[in-house]
């Protein structure tokens, strides 16, 4: 069943995303076979890089932010709102923008200021200019109507109404459909790190244009190492 799940997985990349693609992705999932190792797409969104009017607007639905207490008592251990991670991002001061269809959540996305974990072995580092986008999840009986893009959008106009330059996130090498989706939204590529963890060992590598946003990863294992 593994077997002919990526064999789909392949077949749908190379009729979808091209031979270049397909052949990334295989490489991805070689290396993975003996370690942990991921290729992140350091981005970043201004909103003047929003050339689309419509991405601001979801008919019948209406955004804000949502205090932390509030998702815990309302959502707490559901839609991915684990009472851990409240508690973590609650502590971190990180921030919820989420849009309702009513009173019903449809869909949502975090933001912090500080550098934050990208999994319980490495820490993402970042320009303080920018408001860090992550954990963006949409309920499944809304996913299609472009709600995640809707709510980064208005987000990034509220940031950018506080003084920020605008949003910085990553996207995974391999992950072709949302390297695409983030494309039309307005998000720009700016530098890649690699990161690649074998047993207790970690090691990072972020490119030269990452050094322009202070965009790095650290990782939280005993031993490690980090190139910059």
């Amino acid at each position: 069943m593994q077997a002919l799940r990526i064999v789909r997985r392949l077949r749908e990349d190379l009729v979808r995303y091209g031979i270049g693609a397909a052949l990334h992705d295989v490489g991805c999932r070689a290396v993975n076979i003996l370690a942990d190792f991921q290729i992140l797409k350091g981005m970043t969104a201004r909103l003047r890089d929003v050339n689309d009017p419509s991405l601001f607007e979801a008919q019948g639905f209406h955004g804000r932010f949502v205090p932390v207490g509030e998702l815990a008592r309302r959502y707490g251990d559901s839609h991915e709102l684990t009472s851990t991670f409240l508690r973590e991002a609650s502590l971190r001061g990180d921030r919820c923008y989420a849009l309702f269809d009513g009173d019903t959540l449809a869909s949502y996305g975090w933001y912090s200021d500080l550098p934050s974990p990208i999994d319980e072995h490495f820490v993402l580092h970042f320009d303080r200019g920018y408001t860090y986008m992550y954990k963006g999840y949409t309920v499944p009986a809304y996913r299609g109507l472009r709600l995640h893009a809707v709510g980064m959008c208005r987000a990034l106009r509220a940031f950018t109404l506080e003084g920020k330059e605008g949003l910085i996130s990553y996207v995974q090498s391999n992950n072709f459909a949302s390297l695409r989706s983030v494309a039309r939204m307005g998000y720009r590529v700016f530098g890649e790190v690699y990161l690649l963890r074998v047993g207790r060992r970690a090691f990072t590598y972020a490119t030269k244009r990452c050094r322009d946003y202070d965009f790095w990863v650290e990782p939280m294992a005993q031993t490690r190492r980090v190139i910059r």
